[in-house]
């Protein structure tokens, strides 16, 4: 099957190949000076050099995007996903699969982790770092387990934070817009000593969507506030050492999160009237914390040794009072749900359908037992549930307190060394140890934890100078999950010195998160009150099998990498072949929960990616991805656009006015059209030599009529905008 793909890549890199054909004659051999990327391999490279394709979002093209948050940055990177399950929670995909959950993907900040180890996701509004303070996103498309070890399964994004030696000085920036936007930064940069260092503070707000599909008020906003200290300390001549630390605090609104099992439908019932009247929010109070050192040792010209050691912890509590029927604490309930999950969904329908034709026994019997193949001997059951229901709605409902609370810890420690064994040859090695824990009494009956030790190697030979051969491997033992190896091959063809063609083949694993696994999910009955008779358990219980393998993942890729130096273009594409096997696909949830390793996915398109500074003032970027897809699973089906990409115009105008004009487009995300034109105008004023103010209008305009991601995600306008003001001094 790999082989076959392999014949349909050479039109599709033949033809990109084609294009720039008459422009590598006039290149000379000698290398040219070009930008190193560093989160590929772990080894610095130029992007010719790289075994595989990496995008590359830098500072100027951060601010000419206007965007407040990273995902909103990561559609400029071809074949990745963005999608909103609320205004405040967004999800990136490479390449697609669930719209819910991130979980194949590393996402380094200043390469400490933040994906979390618990519900294997990252939350990109809890990230303490602003906008402001990254100086570029280097985002490695395609499996790195080689290198960043299991998660890496389908990417790397790596946020590298701006030196503090580059910003020095005070920076305020206020931004206002609709849609609720309001938010704050302020930086100061300064000396003490042999130290170099910033201080950020920022805050941000904004209202989320509008409303839902049915008219009604989305209650879906965000506040939160942040600082981050990041120094730099020289030790000596040949050491350094950064440290950095950080702290969040915000809320995150949320409707609330239980799911009612007989939901009011007739208010002549004074259950359904206190249930109608019983609108709690499940508000998420989001705190995180953490501390980081780097230290690094220029040994000599050839070697450099490091060790990075990072602590964090991250806090999602959520907690409100819950009321419903008391048949939810029913032993007769709980009996049910073990037969299948699928039984106490269907007593949903019956509870809230009493006039329908759900409400007739006759018809319900008829479809547990023949659709749903409930035995026939347990029908009883079902109806003296209802009867329970029924006589209960002639008084209060059950009402308890419940939480959600997630407070999950990480601690890493990790030594790298990097040697140039000789002119053609130099390596990168090393290990690290990391422990996770997860806290929760509700997701996890208590505690949860784990350690990951990792051996990792990169080398890269040049046995000739139009040759080069790379290989990597991670080997990685977690105690949850076992042992696993990760290997990766490249072969580089140099045409000139920055004009590559590459052949990589590598292998991945991801390792099931916490809850996948080890989960053990049901609602304990504080402060019961209301009509419960026995048991305060209640019926619920969703339990980790314990035993589920690890996702793997095996990747080829064809592509070309090329710089144009006469031309200032850049260009790179990549024809790709991708297999997910085992793969987990249940979304994290109480009910039907049964995660397996039955799901499989299969990637093959193209990606091509150009960034030409047509001249002094212009720069253009254009990228777009062809991705065609099988999944075994609907829930992966549904965020693989076959066709996406974006296309954007930087301008530098005289007296100091900046302009760009950027579009985004998917044909498919979670089945819905994404079209959207993005523009920003700035206007900088110098006051003096250190001194300057700048004023900008960012504005959205979406072309399409759809909602994001899912049909409630809806604004009520197509337009937002928001101006900011920066001072510098």
């Amino acid at each position: 099957m790999a082989s076959c793909s392999h014949k349909r890549f050479l039109p599709l890199l033949g033809l990109a190949l084609s294009l720039p054909a008459t422009a590598m004659d006039d290149i000379v051999l000698q290398p040219v000076e070009l930008p190193s990327v560093l989160s590929a391999t772990r080894l610095k490279q130029s992007p010719a050099e790289v075994p595989g394709s990496m995008t590359v979002i830098d500072r100027d093209l951060i601010r000419a995007s206007g965007a407040r948050d990273v995902p909103e940055i990561l559609r400029l990177v071809p074949g990745m996903m963005v999608g909103y399950l609320l205004g405040h929670r967004s999800n990136v995909n490479y390449h697609g699969t669930n719209t819910t959950e991130a979980r194949r993907m590393q996402v380094l900040v200043d390469g400490r982790s933040v994906y979390r180890p618990g519900l294997a996701t990252v939350d990109w509004t809890d990230i303490p770092l602003a906008i402001e303070d990254i100086e570029r996103i280097e985002v490695f498309r395609g499996p790195n387990t080689a290198a960043y070890g299991a998660n890496a399964l389908m990417g790397v994004i790596n946020i590298i934070s701006t030196p503090p030696e580059l910003r020095q000085g005070t920076q305020i920036r206020i931004t206002q817009g609709n849609r609720g936007v309001n938010d704050l930064y302020a930086s100061h940069g300064f000396r003490q000593g042999s130290s170099v260092a910033r201080l950020s503070l920022f805050g941000k707000e904004d209202d989320g969507f509008d409303f839902d599909d049915d008219g009604d008020d989305f209650r879906d906003s965000r506040r939160l506030s942040a600082f981050n200290l990041l120094g730099e300390t020289t030790l000596s001549q040949k050491q350094s050492l950064q440290w950095q630390l950080g702290a969040k605090e915000g809320t995150n609104q949320q409707a609330n999160d239980y799911t009612v099992m007989a939901e009011p439908s007739d208010l002549s019932f004074e259950f359904d009237r206190a249930m109608d009247a019983h609108m709690p929010n499940s508000d998420i109070k989001a705190r995180d914390y953490f501390a980081q050192l780097h230290w690094k040792n220029d040994v000599s010209p050839t070697q450099r040794l490091e060790i990075k050691a990072y602590a964090q912890h991250m806090e999602r509590l959520s907690q409100w009072r819950a009321c419903d029927s008391p048949i939810v604490f029913s032993p007769l309930l709980r009996e049910l749900a073990e037969l299948g999950n699928v039984y106490p969904r269907r007593l949903n329908y019956i509870l809230r359908n009493r006039s329908g034709a759900w409400g007739d026994p006759a018809f319900y019997s008829d479809y547990l037992v023949q659709r749903d193949n409930l035995p026939a001997d347990k029908l009883p059951l079902v109806d003296a549930l209802v009867a329970e229901h029924q006589a209960a709605r002639n008084g209060q409902p059950a009402c308890w307190d419940l939480n959600e609370n997630l407070r999950e810890t990480r601690y890493e420690v990790e030594v790298q060394n990097t040697l140039q064994l000789a002119d053609s040859l130099r390596t990168v090695f090393g290990g690290s140890l990391r422990y996770d824990e997860a806290r929760s009494d509700t997701f996890f009956d208590g505690r949860v934890d784990n350690q990951i030790g990792q051996l990792f190697a990169n080398f890269e030979y040049r046995p000739h100078q139009r040759w080069l051969l790379h290989a990597g491997a991670m080997a990685e033992d977690d105690r949850l999950s076992g042992y696993s190896f990760s290997p990766r091959l490249a072969v580089h063809y140099f045409l000139r010195p920055t004009h590559s063609l590459r052949a990589v083949y590598s292998e991945a694993v991801r390792s099931p998160d916490m809850y996948e696994n080890n989960a053990h999910w049901t609602y304990t009955a504080n402060n019961l009150s209301g009509p419960v008779s026995g048991s305060d358990k209640y019926y619920a219980l969703a339990v980790g099998p314990k035993n589920l393998k690890q996702e793997r993942m095996r990747s080829h890729e064809l592509g070309y990498n090329g710089y144009f130096p006469g031309l200032a273009l850049s260009v790179d594409v990549k024809a790709f072949y991708d297999e997910i096997s085992d793969m987990i696909s249940q979304p994290l949830q109480i009910v039907n929960f049964v995660p397996n390793n039955d799901s499989f996915s299969r990637f093959t398109g193209a990606e091509t990616q150009l960034d030409w500074k047509a001249s002094r003032r212009d720069r253009l970027r254009l990228t777009y991805a062809y991705v065609d897809f099988v999944a075994t699973n609907r829930l992966d089906q549904r965020l693989t656009a076959r066709n996406s990409g974006s296309a954007a115009w930087l301008r530098q105008w005289p007296k100091g006015i900046e302009s760009s004009l950027i579009y985004y487009g998917a044909d498919m995300l979670n089945e819905r059209r994404f079209e959207r034109l993005d523009g920003r105008v700035a206007k900088r004023f110098g006051a003096g030599s250190v001194t300057s103010l700048e004023l900008a209008l960012t504005w959205q305009y979406r072309l399409d009529d759809e909602g994001l991601t899912w049909p409630e995600n809806l604004y009520e306008n197509r337009s937002h905008y928001y101006v900011s003001a920066e001072l510098n001094f």
